[in-house]
């Protein structure tokens, strides 16, 4: 950490300097990029004051303070700086990157589909099968299974099986552009 050191109607003598130094060495606990700090000491009246800003993380540090006493106001100063270096500290350790964060388990088990209650999300490996393969473990299903989902294993895409109106089976494939319907007996022949 760079510090200037300046004074206003008061000559800055290097023991004040040296105090100075060795109370802002203790900001260097936080390990925050700090780059050069101008602190400002001054006096008017019957007050000492003494003033530092600069750029902490890329953002700006302020902090003023005044009492009767030189020595008093620096460490004044200097507690203020901490407290917001203490606070940058713990924004940064309490909030980590999103890619870090878990999902919470409610969020992955239910959702809610339009106005009714949450539903309960089942996550299954989906089959790697021929289009026969397929069609045989369809037919084995009950008829009351609306579907049945798989990757065809010749082209390498999700395809859906399904009962017809007529009682047929149909395959169906997705496509950006719209799907594809074709039946599984005339894919068979």
């Amino acid at each position: 950490m760079k510090l200037r050191i300046t004074g206003r109607h008061m000559n800055v003598t290097p023991a004040l300097r040296e105090y100075v130094d060795t109370r802002f060495q203790r900001l260097d606990r936080y390990g925050l990029k700090v780059g050069s700090l101008q602190v400002v000491l001054g006096v008017e009246k019957l007050q000492h004051k003494a003033e530092v800003v600069g750029a902490v993380n890329g953002k700006r540090v302020q902090a003023k303070t005044s009492t009767r006493e030189m020595y008093a106001t620096i460490d004044a100063l200097v507690d203020r700086i901490d407290a917001q270096f203490r606070k940058w500290k713990e924004r940064l350790v309490d909030h980590k990157p999103n890619k870090t964060r878990r999902p919470r388990e409610s969020a992955q088990r239910s959702t809610k589909l339009g106005q009714g209650e949450p539903a309960e999300v089942e996550r299954q490996a989906v089959p790697i099968l021929s289009i026969d393969q397929a069609h045989k473990q369809f037919s084995a299903l009950s008829p009351t299974s609306p579907f049945m989902l798989f990757i065809n294993a010749e082209t390498g895409r999700v395809q859906l099986v399904q009962r017809v109106t007529s009682g047929r089976l149909a395959v169906i494939e997705p496509y950006p552009e719209g799907g594809r319907v074709r039946t599984l007996p005339s894919l068979l022949s």
